[in-house]
């Protein structure tokens, strides 16, 4: 298994990335999907076409002394003006066996590379006040 997924959060259901998504893994998806799509928070689920009543959604191990497997609620992210190629991101993700606890994973991507998903981003005061700025423009209903 791949080191994200799409799981249903009812059955259990592992489909293909390509399967739900249209893309062939997760750092295409942001950039082909997420980013395109100015972050449009309904492309994180999508539902379960094995039992018909659960939602998938981006899984992954979060390697925390013993690994925490997250489910993602919501991402956001921003573009640096200089460096077109380079996405920061906050994740905010719940871990499965604690579905009330909210997380917030910062990653970062360079294009299509899965590189940055595996490390923390690094922000600026403002950059950071801007990416909470989008999170709550783009989580109004929550």
């Amino acid at each position: 298994m791949s080191a994200y997924w799409w799981e249903c959060e009812s059955c259990g259901n592992k489909p293909d990335f390509t399967e739900v998504t249209g893309t062939s893994s997760l750092p295409s998806f942001v950039w082909d999907k997420m980013l395109p799509a100015e972050w449009d928070q309904s492309l994180l689920t999508s539902p379960c076409s094995k039992c018909h009543s659960g939602i998938l959604r981006i899984t992954y191990e979060f390697p925390r002394g013993d690994s925490v497997v997250l489910r993602v609620i919501h991402v956001v992210g921003l573009r640096d003006e200089d460096e077109d190629d380079y996405i920061a991101m906050m994740w905010e993700t719940q871990p499965k066996d604690y579905p009330g606890e909210r997380w917030f994973d910062f990653k970062y991507q360079i294009r299509r590379s899965a590189y940055g998903l595996n490390r923390p981003a690094v922000f600026s005061r403002e950059g950071l006040r801007d990416l909470f700025g989008l999170y709550r423009q783009k989580n109004r209903r929550e």
